[in-house]
């Protein structure tokens, strides 16, 4: 009978509870070789059992999936022959059975005659990072032997495969598919690992974005930052201008919607946000549809303002955030339409995620002697304490 948690080892410090699950983690790999080395030697007798194969004897007979099944037959046959080394590590605890499988995965994809040596560097890997870096390790050792195996295609060197095909959904959704070289798939997904990394916790909530919502952001960021270079290509003697039609009544409540050119309807509370950054030709018509105002190009901050804010706050000013300032854009805290001046002392910098955040949910933020402070909602804590960023005062 099995005691409730908590109550055997409550006798233990935390540090004798981690190595209680440490020895735990070691007996469980050692418990897969073992089962892995006895799939081996049936293999080898060419015992069966009566069973159609070592797959169906452990379907029928240890009531596990039969991908697992097969997995392990798979990995039985090399871990105790030319993965040797893999076995002995898994059998000593060293490395996880996921860490075996991507190992054995790895090198049984690249030619006979090209393995060598590379067992080696995915298990000294394997020994102080997760599977899914020797996942990753693997398919750059595929990639290069690929490479340095057949002639290099010029041609596709010269003019490599990409594709871009998207469309608007009738909820005005931006949605694509697409197909990128490996140079640029590569670069990528670099970005995606730096900025799709699950946020640290705010005010004690977790980041409850999944992979997908965080690739997302992180495109909308990259996205967002080029929009912002001053090396971007002109169009018909300007940069990209977003054309936004809205009344006047909504967009001194801001309520109602507006239009975006070429996406469809859009939230006067979301065209408050795009306001702080965008490049916007203001096209204001009254409630019978006539042109009220066409106005020049919204001021916004300039070069010389921004590298004051870069040195100023060095990156997105909400608590806890880790986004440097090439990331960001500038928000007013007073916003612009509501009276707000261009100026450092009412502007700070904010990452995409956290600009939304100021705009769309009830957190505030105010300028206290020069410096952002940020208000919590009222029901994120009883006391709304003011706090800011020190994350990047912190020396490097």
């Amino acid at each position: 009978m099995f005691e409730k948690p908590g109550t055997r080892l409550w006798r233990h410090s935390d540090e004798e509870v981690a190595a209680i699950i440490q020895r735990g983690q070691e007996k469980m790999a050692a418990a897969a070789a073992e089962i892995l080395e006895g799939l081996a030697e049936l293999s080898a007798r060419g015992a069966d059992l009566g069973f159609r194969d070592l797959v169906a004897f452990q379907v029928d007979n240890l009531n596990v999936s039969r991908s697992l099944a097969k997995t392990r037959v798979q990995l039985a046959q090399e871990l105790f022959g030319s993965l040797a080394a893999t076995g002995a590590a898994l059998a000593a605890g060293e490395v996880s059975l996921e860490h075996a499988v991507e190992i054995h995965r790895a090198i049984t994809a690249l030619p006979v005659e090209a393995r060598e040596g590379f067992e080696d560097i995915l298990l000294t890997l394997a020994r102080t990072a997760p599977p899914t870096a020797v996942r990753k390790a693997g398919d750059n050792i595929r990639a290069r032997v690929d490479q340095d195996s057949a002639p290099p295609d010029e041609d596709a060197l010269a003019h490599p495969v990409r594709e871009f095909r998207s469309k608007t959904d009738r909820h005005g959704r931006y949605r694509f598919a697409g197909t990128l070289d490996p140079e640029t798939g590569a670069t990528l997904d670099g970005l995606f690992d730096v900025l799709a990394k699950p946020c640290a916790a705010e005010e004690g909530l977790p980041d409850l974005r999944d992979q997908a919502e965080r690739k997302g952001d992180a495109l909308a960021e990259i996205i967002e930052l080029v929009a912002r270079t001053e090396d971007l290509t002109t169009q018909g003697g300007e940069r990209a201008v977003v054309t936004v039609t809205t009344t006047l009544d909504d967009l001194e409540r801001r309520a109602g919607s507006a239009v975006l050119d070429g996406t469809g309807y859009l939230s006067a509370s979301a065209l408050s946000r795009l306001c702080c950054e965008a490049k916007l030709v203001p096209a204001v018509f009254g409630s019978e549809g006539e042109v009220l105002h066409l106005g020049r190009d919204v001021r916004l901050a300039t070069k010389a303002q921004r590298r004051a804010l870069r040195l100023r706050d060095r990156g997105c000013c909400f608590p806890g955030c880790t986004r440097k300032a090439r990331w960001c854009v500038v928000h007013h805290v007073r916003e612009w339409q509501h009276g707000g001046q261009t100026t450092v002392d009412e502007m700070i910098l904010l990452c995409g995620r956290h600009h939304r955040i100021i705009h769309h949910t009830d957190w505030t933020v105010t300028m206290v002697h020069g410096k952002p402070q940020f208000h919590p909602p009222a029901w994120l804590t009883r006391r709304r304490r003011p706090s800011t960023n020190p994350y990047h005062r912190i020396p490097a």
